[in-house]
């Protein structure tokens, strides 16, 4: 037999290089002596006594990212989604390829398997015609037989050894010799039992098993070794792996595609939340984030909005209280100035003038503490909510009211076993009542009936506080509840205008109202309306 010249091609390396990491450098300048003879332009003079002047340096924005910066929140939602869509691919192309390539091996080992049994069989009969007298032979006679009516399929050839050479081939030229593959060879006359192996040739990759043949009477050892190359069904499977993996990364890109505009709806409601919270001023406070849908990021933008709502009211009763005090303690204040610049030289002379100064520093007094109960009312810790008995309530403010002028105090509660606590601020509730009922008490006349009552409704509590005073005219109805405002009925009469507007405060700051029921002539009956529950933060959620 010839034998073909076989040529071991090393595989190629690849030559790394490792480039070291460049360092930064880095400056170190010195700070500047107290005296600077010599100032550059944009830059501040600074003098002995180390106070800046000129233009100060621009303030650097901290913490915003560039546009498309790599740190935004649509580059890594994105980046994270192409890392998982890459991972699944990878992870689907790499089963694909082992689940066809283990479907290819157990079918060419299902061929061979045939093989070796059609080998058997042949040689099993051989063995039969020998012990009846016909065509005698060891192991090279039953290699040659069975080479002589053996017909390979397609890629497919058949070797045989003797004492560990190669002896007989197949007679079709198959697409590689391995009977000159050495290497190949020397592994198969080793074999003791039926073994398959893959091996690399010229042409591809090879799928064989080597079978151990023995015939009686004969001492030499035989194997024959059925190969099947693969390499082409391989370079299909390859090719189909290579169409999926250009497929996969058209799909990362229409996904790269797809995803960015998506994140870019939904960060959307954030940079608009970045962009107004960096708008916003104690000046100008009145934007707000349009909330369109009710998932997680528009529940972010209703929750900024009730912020920005609190903090308008924040600003808003700062102002009303700078305000307040500005124009109404001007008057007193002018007048205190004004008896002491006239204030006479003889002790004697100074008693109406210092009457007058007292008479007023109290009004300011009295002033100043009820504008305090108005801004703290509308405070978010302005609360301190607990669990009351209304009854237990009710009759507290009745005993407190009784003690405030000689008029005929009525008690007018509903008992309600069912619904009897409530969970509000007992102190704002009982300044509530009792500022009622002196207002009560200033309008109804010497022995006049006033009723401290309550009620507990299906879904709130009311509270209220009835005279038989002269009543309010419809005109001065909404008008009463404002600001140093009172009504005609009450010109002359005591007091800053601030009562009502603090009875507002709190029943507001218990997400409650206030109800107004009178007519000229008829009395008067304010109702405070809160629900059972109230939380302690002003404008935050509430529950009947």
């Amino acid at each position: 037999m010839g034998t073909a010249e076989t040529t071991m091609t090393p595989v190629g390396t690849a030559e790394t290089t490792m480039t070291p990491v460049g360092t930064a450098e880095t400056t170190m300048t010195p700070v500047g002596t107290a005296e600077t003879t010599m100032t550059p332009v944009g830059t501040a003079e600074t003098t002995t006594a180390g106070r800046m002047t000129g233009p100060a340096p621009p303030r650097q924005a901290v913490g915003v990212p560039g546009r498309y910066s790599l740190r935004s929140i649509r580059v890594r939602l994105l980046g994270r989604m192409l890392v998982l869509v890459g991972l699944t691919l990878a992870s689907l192309t790499g089963a694909e390829s082992f689940i066809l390539t283990a479907r290819l091996n157990e079918r060419v080992d299902r061929e061979l398997a045939h093989d070796i049994e059609a080998f058997r069989s042949f040689a099993t009969e051989a063995a039969t015609a020998g012990s009846a007298g016909r065509a005698p032979g060891g192991v090279s006679a039953l290699f040659v037989s069975y080479l002589e009516g053996y017909i390979p399929e397609h890629g497919q050839t058949l070797v045989t050894l003797v004492d560990g050479e190669p002896y007989r081939r197949s007679a079709e030229e198959p697409p590689a010799r391995l009977d000159t593959d050495r290497a190949l060879m020397t592994r198969a006359a080793a074999v003791r039992s039926p073994s398959y192996g893959d091996a690399r040739t010229p042409a591809g990759s090879v799928r064989f098993v080597a079978v151990p043949v023995a015939v009686a009477g004969d001492s030499a050892r035989g194997v024959l070794v059925i190969a099947t190359f693969t390499q082409q069904e391989r370079d299909h499977i390859n090719d189909s792996i290579r169409i999926q993996i250009y497929l996969g990364l058209g799909t990362m890109l229409l996904s790269a595609c797809v995803g960015w505009i998506f994140a870019s709806r939904i960060v959307a409601p954030l940079r608009l939340l970045r962009d107004t919270a960096r708008s916003i001023h104690e000046s100008d406070i009145t934007r707000r984030i349009p909330v369109q849908d009710r998932d997680e990021i528009n529940q972010l933008a209703g929750t900024f909005n009730d912020m920005l709502d609190r903090l308008d009211d924040a600003f808003a009763t700062k102002r009303q209280f700078m305000d307040d005090v500005g124009h109404e303690l001007r008057t007193p204040i002018t007048i205190v100035l004004s008896q002491l610049e006239t204030l006479p030289d003889a002790p004697g002379d100074r008693a109406p003038t210092v009457a007058v100064i007292t008479d007023e520093l109290h009004r300011m007094h009295r002033m100043a503490e009820e504008l305090l109960v108005l801004a703290k009312a509308r405070r978010p810790d302005a609360l301190r909510p607990e669990d009351l008995s209304l009854a237990e309530l009710i009759e507290e403010v009745y005993v407190k009211a009784a003690a405030l002028a000689e008029r005929r105090w009525l008690l007018d509660f509903t008992d309600n076993p069912h619904r009897d606590t409530l969970h509000a601020d007992r102190q704002l509730l009982t300044q509530a009542m009792i500022q009622l009922a002196q207002n009560a008490a200033q309008h109804t006349e010497e022995h006049g009936r006033i009723w401290i009552g309550g009620r507990a409704g299906a879904d709130r509590v009311e509270l209220w506080v009835k005279d038989t005073g002269p009543g309010i005219r419809l005109a001065d109805q909404q008008r009463i509840f404002e600001r140093f405002v009172r009504a005609e009925e009450s010109r002359g009469r005591t007091g800053a205008g601030l009562g009502l507007a603090i009875v507002k405060a709190i029943a507001e700051a218990h997400h409650g109202e206030i109800r107004l029921d009178s007519s000229p002539g008829r009395g008067a009956t304010f109702t405070l309306r809160i629900p059972y529950v109230t939380h302690a933060l002003h404008g935050g959620p509430h529950r009947p």
